[in-house]
């Protein structure tokens, strides 16, 4: 059978008649979740039967006084072969059908962020010749349409296509690259539900449940409980908390989906730590309202310049964005310091990061045996003027171009870091520096245009840290 492709910007799917209605989240050419309980739900005429039949299931609910529905599939087995979904309801003597055709079962991502997330395949590098070979039936496409609101949206003008160069072309960079990857690694259909919108803050993004019980994000709390009515500062109303998650992601929300992936932090890199509080209300709203703990997998902010700013701001959000690994379960970061122009804040190599989240989730989530991380912090020893810097994942630790490490930094008890050489032992690093006789303290990558060399056998990067006896806080970010 051809299967037909769709390009954006999408035509919405048809308005449906009388009293049987779903989510824009199901249409022709979509992917269902395997292997997990399938939700589908929708509205329709108070008290009538809603029957849905899918894959050689049949099931039934009665539909409530709200006049709202939802059946849950059993777990299906992957499968490319293109299925109709049928669903249907009955009031009275009135019947009304729906059909959704070309549907598979596979594994669904939501992809959501801002610009680096948003980032179109036809921006990236190798544009032409990557477009050109974006010929993959087996991938489905959902883009959201941009829209921020003061109330939860139902429904939003969007539909699946299949992944060809007419649709890929204006599709998310690394989410396609993400959703390639996965494609041939695992072999089974993909689907990549994208909700982006460059620039944009994490606050918009998280639903309301997200911020309750965090102490630090109270009165942030209390600005959604007081919502105002949204839209006559376009610009600021869409930062505002809660805007995007009610115009971008609630439409969407039980879809089945395996995990997300988040690129975002930019628009929030002067907060340091608070972001660690800011992603758990993100990723613990939603795994609330999805209601499972799916996993989560991230992008490390690439260095950047951020004009005059002072250079040590950058290096705590990246230890802010690591310290979300130790603090929300079954996340993972992609590191992506290598080989990056720190003069561009939106970097053309798009492969790197979708590719890298993708080895996170087949290392993490699909039980693939593979390295899936750089070399990352584990301990520091003292031994007279020597420093030594112990690493996790870091077999064959090594650096990309053959010299000695770089990036390196100790201090003493003053707190003041001067640069050290580094010599690479097994899976550890020996630090020293003629200036400091006894340091007591390592920095690494500690600048916002740090491109550090330090890398492992498998070529992932190690990501910036500071340790020592010390208390960072009152050294500032020097």
């Amino acid at each position: 059978m051809k299967i037909s492709s769709v390009i954006w910007p999408l035509i919405p799917i048809a308005v449906f008649g009388g009293s049987l209605e779903l989510p824009s989240v199901f249409s022709d050419h979509m992917v269902l979740q395997r292997e997990r309980p399938v939700p589908v739900w929708g509205t329709a005429e108070p008290g009538s039967s809603v029957t849905v039949e899918f894959a050689a299931q049949t099931k039934t609910t009665t539909v409530g006084t709200d006049g709202k529905w939802r059946v849950d599939l059993d777990p299906l087995a992957a499968s490319a072969g293109s299925r109709i979904l049928r669903i249907s309801s009955k009031h009275q003597l009135e019947i009304i059908n729906r059909e959704f055709s070309d549907v598979l079962v596979g594994e669904v991502w939501f992809c959501s962020g801002q610009s680096n997330m948003q980032m179109p395949l036809r921006g990236a590098d190798n544009a032409e010749a990557e477009i050109a070979a974006a010929d993959h039936p087996r991938i489905r496409l959902y883009k959201t349409p941009q829209l921020f609101s003061d109330k939860p949206v139902e429904q939003v003008d969007a539909q699946w296509a299949v992944c060809s160069p007419e649709t890929a072309a204006s599709f998310s960079g690394v989410a396609y690259y993400f959703g390639r990857k996965l494609l041939q690694e695992l072999d089974v259909p993909v689907g990549l539900l994208l909700s982006s919108w460059g620039g944009s803050r994490i606050e918009p993004w998280t639903p309301p449940c997200g911020f309750e019980g965090i102490e630090s994000l109270a009165s942030i709390c209390d600005q959604v409980r007081h919502m105002p009515k949204l839209g006559a500062n376009p610009n600021a109303d869409r930062q505002f908390p809660t805007a995007l998650y009610n115009g971008m992601i609630h439409a969407h929300i039980p879809f089945a989906i395996r995990g997300a992936i988040w690129y975002q932090g930019g628009a929030n890199h002067r907060e340091g730590m608070l972001y660690v509080d800011k992603s758990k209300a993100l990723f613990g709203g939603w795994r609330k309202l999805w209601g499972y703990e799916f996993p989560c997998y991230f992008v490390q902010v690439a260095p950047f310049h951020f004009g005059k700013e002072d250079p040590g701001v950058l290096p705590i959000m990246w230890e802010a964005q690591s310290r979300i690994m130790q603090c929300v379960p079954n996340t993972g970061m992609a590191v992506i310091n290598d080989g990056y122009s720190p003069d561009n804040i939106h970097p053309k190599d798009k492969s790197t990061p979708g590719t890298r989240l993708a080895l996170l989730a087949l290392d993490n989530t699909y039980g693939f045996d593979l390295v899936s991380a750089g070399p990352v912090f584990q301990t520091l020893e003292k031994d007279g003027g020597t420093l030594k810097v112990a690493f996790g994942s870091a077999d064959g630790l090594t650096t990309r171009d053959g010299k000695a490490p770089d990036w390196f930094e100790v201090a003493g008890a003053d707190g003041i870091f001067k640069s050290a050489e580094a010599k690479i032992d097994g899976n550890s690093v020996m630090l020293h520096s003629v200036e400091i006789a006894a340091p007591v303290a390592v920095r690494f990558a500690w600048h916002k245009l740090a491109s550090p060399n330090l890398m492992n056998g498998a070529g992932l990067p190690a990501a910036a840290f500071r340790a020592g006896d010390f208390d960072f806080r009152s050294h500032g970010s020097q």
